[in-house]
């Protein structure tokens, strides 16, 4: 079986392709939201998931550099509808 951008192809010539899994993020801003004042609709950039500490930065005046905590248990998300 040869692998070439995501599509698996078999002996048989049928091309497959691989589901990818998708991965959320939690952000956890209670201490800061006890400091200062966040607007509900703040522009933010969010970098370096990929790296052991990423950063958020908020409304260009925040800068907020984070770390990865394992969640014990499960972890529900729901999004708001209306």
């Amino acid at each position: 079986m040869m692998e070439d951008n995501n599509i698996r192809w078999h002996q048989d010539d049928k091309r497959e392709e691989e589901v990818e899994e998708e991965e959320y993020v939690l952000i956890n801003l209670d201490a800061v939201t006890d400091l200062v004042h966040i607007p509900p609709n703040a522009p933010y950039v969010l970098s370096g998931l990929d790296t052991l500490n990423p950063t958020l930065i908020i409304d260009e005046k925040f800068r907020l550099i984070g770390e990865y905590e394992e969640t014990i248990g499960t972890c529900l998300v729901f999004s708001e509808c209306g």
